[in-house]
């Protein structure tokens, strides 16, 4: 009750006290307190709060060519700690690792991409012939926009190799990084028991490294017949690594075998040929034309060509030959099968891997008649020409690569004969050298 009866004494003492205040005073009393109350309202300013969490997305560089980078915005704000804060644009990353079954076509439609954007990738990856089979393990990394625009794409295809495209002016452009590594030679030496493949195989090379070397020696050996037991082999192999793990990928550079009667030599030289010791060939040279006779040729090589079906500026990186469908289709030179397969614009088509130096393509073929990972050798048929894929009319589109660069097959400097030029010769003689050595053989 007492506490009652103050309360009530306190109201009543308010009450007297505006009734006496002058008018004035007591509105001023009253602004004061909507002042007051509007301050307590407005929200802290974000440099006042640092623990405020921003989601980022930046742009990707005009620069750009093996993969994102990440470009400072024009907009930038920066607090008095020095930290960037990019305004956000909108851009969202996307990253998967291919499962079995995936396909690019299932990965854009769950992100809302176009159909027709698949279309443009793949034209633009007739230089690469990439982009067509994913395989279980590999990433894809896509940059897209608020409105579902793809603005780039990256593929990891494995440690050597990222193949990116860039939407820029409207176009797609397509790049193929390629990590050289570290090439390391092994030296391999045994005696034969058996069978030269048993005692190869227990010497530590790989079935794919005594293929080469039965190739490399086929003119001038018979391994069935001329190898006898305790008759010696001793070989220099030289094996890629990428970021200190073994590729897989490698060449012999170095042979010899060692008989009752005689010693017999195999050295690899940069146009992907063998030679013996005295620098002769041992196996035909490279041929000019991948088909019989001379074929008309109905699109040349030409960097700056109009394409034919999109009406833009796309080089022509080969040759087109006007041959039928069907028309036997060779090897040029020896070498190794790397891709086998079909390209929804290139259709299908074969990659041979001729050394480190060149490699060849052929395109459009109507029937492929090898496979991945065998070894050919000049002359060998190895498919049926066609008019497979995005192409106008039947031929034949080959190609020429010299370290990984399309140049002019019809006028490029090839080993057309069995003899090493003069002008070569003292440059394999120092390879020659070196390898002997590291065998311990000089």
């Amino acid at each position: 009750m007492p506490l009652l009866f103050q309360c009530k004494n306190m109201f009543r003492k308010a009450l007297f006290f505006i009734n006496n205040l002058p008018r004035l005073h007591f509105w001023a009393i009253i602004a004061l307190f909507f002042f007051l109350l509007f301050v307590s309202l407005i929200p802290p300013s974000d440099h006042s709060n640092k623990n405020i969490k921003r989601e980022l997305t930046l742009p990707i560089s005009d620069s750009l060519k093996g993969g994102y980078a990440i470009a400072e915005p024009q907009n930038a704000i920066r607090d008095n700690s020095d930290k960037l804060f990019p305004d956000f644009s909108g851009n969202r990353e996307v990253e998967i690792t291919i499962s079995s079954g995936d396909t690019l076509s299932e990965i854009f439609s769950n992100e809302s991409i176009s159909a027709a954007v698949l279309q443009e990738l793949l034209e633009a990856d007739t230089e690469y012939l990439r982009l067509a089979n994913l395989i279980p393990g590999q990433v894809v990394q896509l940059l897209v926009s608020p409105d579902n625009q793809l603005l780039a794409l990256k593929i990891i295809i494995d440690r050597a190799n990222t193949l990116s495209f860039v939407l820029k002016d409207g176009v797609y452009t397509s790049n193929l990084e390629i990590k050289e590594g570290e090439w390391r030679n092994s030296y391999y030496q045994g005696s034969v028991t058996g069978s030269f493949y048993v005692s190869a195989k227990k010497s530590g090379l790989s079935a794919s490294q005594i293929q080469q070397i039965s190739s490399a020696l086929s003119e001038q050996f018979d391994f069935n017949r001329q190898l006898r037991v305790g008759d010696t082999f001793h070989v220099l192999v030289a094996k890629q690594y990428i970021e200190g793990a073994y590729s897989f990928d490698s060449e012999v550079l170095a042979i010899i075998i060692k008989t009752r009667s005689r010693n017999y030599t195999a050295f690899l030289n940069e146009d992907g040929r063998y030679y013996d010791k005295k620098g002769r060939g041992l196996s035909k040279a490279y041929r000019r034309y991948p088909v019989n006779g001379k074929p008309r040729i109905s699109s040349r090589f030409n960097p700056k060509r109009l394409h034919p079906i999109t009406k833009r500026v796309s080089p022509h990186n080969g040759t087109d030959f006007a041959v039928p469908v069907g028309t036997n289709v060779y090897a040029t030179g020896d070498g190794v099968v790397l891709r086998a397969g079909y390209h929804p614009a290139a259709g299908n088509y074969i990659v041979i891997k001729h050394g480190r130096k060149y490699t060849t393509r052929f395109l459009h073929l109507s029937k492929i008649l090898v496979h991945k990972g065998q070894r050919v050798a000049i002359d060998q048929l190895i498919a049926k020409s066609g008019n497979t894929g995005r192409s106008t009319g039947a031929h034949l589109h080959y190609e020429f690569h010299v370290y990984n660069k399309p140049v002019n097959a019809m006028t490029v400097d090839l080993p057309l004969s069995q003899e090493m030029p003069k002008k070569e010769l003292k440059a394999f003689n120092a390879r020659r050298d070196l390898s002997l050595r590291e065998m311990g053989e000089f």
